[in-house]
């Protein structure tokens, strides 16, 4: 196994209380403290940092991790390993425009825009040192002469705060380059929710990239949910109604996961899907019809790991999200759905992440360019 994804596994394991061996010392977290919330969120924070600085090579790696399991209580408590939304730029990912060689000159912009727990080396995180696999963000650099930016976000968020968020960074982009004339986004998983909330708040507050926006791929989204967070949902609701103190507890301690991750229930990308509503009520929900450019073009890459005509293929999709889901769908509905403009294509025997870096993807995705 990967040493990064290692780093990843460990600090899920910090967010979630499991105890493991941090060290030589055997520094570890006691099961009976390791419910999240019972120990807080300053206890986790020291032990994450603590984690994090044995491993710098994988910084950002372990802090979008831990982001995603509990980015809204590190935002909420001001803690400084909350992501800051940012806009980072070309390959070396700099961290501003006038760190750019002159020649990288950003009239034509590609924004990469991760998923759950994912931050901007997720787009080169699977191909590295693997011939089978290619660099979403080189290629296209490469073969159609745009700028790669790679959006950073908390995704333990909600995803139409992060959609606001890229929303007005994208805005401030068009005002600080005014020779940016076309702007395409590629975007996986959650980061493709966070994409479609962004064009909504764009459309509704007027802002001027949204005219310059030509396309979206989108890349394994769960436009109508993630059947995994609904089994979550389940599982917490079905426990804490159980009158018994053990399965209380566990059901209230798997309520803590991120507003973000709730949001992938039922793929809200608007903040009038979430508020007012309590987010662990059993309910069924589906998200509102966001806004967004008449010209825009919309494409969709969905995956099975099954043949899509197979039962496993039918029943777990990419592993992480259902194809209809990824199309646009809603299940059990012939309604057109969400993205009943989008064009479609669904990857047979490929999984969740294996869209992030798979060369018939991205081959799809220049043939959909041109």
């Amino acid at each position: 196994m990967r040493e990064s994804t290692v780093v990843r596994l460990r600090v899920l394991q910090l967010a979630l209380g499991v105890p493991y061996d941090m060290s030589e010392d055997t520094v570890q977290l006691p099961c009976a403290r390791g419910i999240l919330g019972v120990i807080g969120i300053p206890d986790i924070t020291a032990l994450a940092q603590s984690f994090i600085a044995r491993h710098p090579e994988h910084r950002e790696i372990a802090r979008a991790v831990l982001n995603g399991a509990i980015g809204d209580r590190l935002h909420e408590a001001g803690s400084p390993l909350a992501t800051q939304p940012r806009l980072l730029f070309g390959l070396d990912k700099a961290e501003t425009l006038e760190a750019l060689e002159p020649s990288q000159d950003p009239t034509r912009i590609c924004v990469f825009v991760h998923g759950l727990m994912g931050c901007e080396h997720d787009w080169t995180f699977w191909s590295k040192g693997n011939e089978d696999k290619l660099d979403y963000a080189e290629t296209l650099t490469k073969q159609r002469d745009v700028l790669p930016v790679f959006a950073r976000y908390n995704s333990g968020l909600h995803i139409s705060t992060n959609g606001r968020a890229l929303s007005a960074r994208l805005e401030a982009l068009v005002e600080q380059s005014p020779q940016l004339r076309e702007i395409t986004i590629v975007a996986h998983s959650m980061g493709g929710l966070v994409t479609r909330s962004a064009c909504h708040y764009a459309v509704t507050q007027g802002h001027t990239w949204q005219e310059k926006l030509q396309r979206v791929f989108l890349l394994g989204v769960p436009t109508h949910g993630a059947p995994l967070e609904q089994l979550a949902h389940i599982a917490a609701f079905t426990l804490d109604a159980i009158w018994n103190p053990w399965t209380k507890l566990v059901g209230k301690a798997i309520n803590l996961r991120s507003a973000g991750i709730k949001d992938l229930r039922h793929g809200f990308v608007l903040d009038e899907d979430w508020q007012g509503r309590d987010p662990d009520q059993l309910r069924l929900a589906a998200p509102r019809a966001p806004s967004s450019a008449p010209h825009v073009q919309w494409y969709v890459a969905a995956a099975s790991l099954g043949s899509m005509d197979s039962t496993w293929g039918k029943m777990l999709g990419d592993g992480a999200v259902r194809t209809p889901s990824a199309s646009g769908k809603g299940f059990g509905t012939p309604a057109p759905g969400l993205l009943a403009q989008a064009v479609v294509r669904v990857f047979d025997h490929t999984s969740h992440a294996a869209l992030l870096s798979d060369p018939a993807v991205i081959k799809q995705l220049l043939d959909w360019w041109d």
